[in-house]
């Protein structure tokens, strides 16, 4: 299960507050956890076959041999 991300930029005095431009630590660090997850994940499906076609075509249009 994934945490929820730590809240940043609203107060209880403030809601509605515009976060600003900088980070907390912890929520840099929570997005960056998230994003090796998810890049993770990606990395380890399968090319899909049309992407390898598309890749053999240029590779012979360019004269290299596969």
């Amino acid at each position: 299960m994934i945490n929820p991300p730590p809240r940043a930029g609203r107060t209880a005095e403030s809601p509605a507050a515009i976060p600003t431009t900088a980070l907390a630590a912890d929520l840099q660090a929570y997005i960056g956890r998230q994003l090796r997850a998810v890049y993770d994940e990606v990395l380890r499906e399968p090319v899909p076959e049309r992407f390898l076609s598309l890749l053999r075509e240029l590779d012979c249009k360019s004269g290299k041999k596969p």
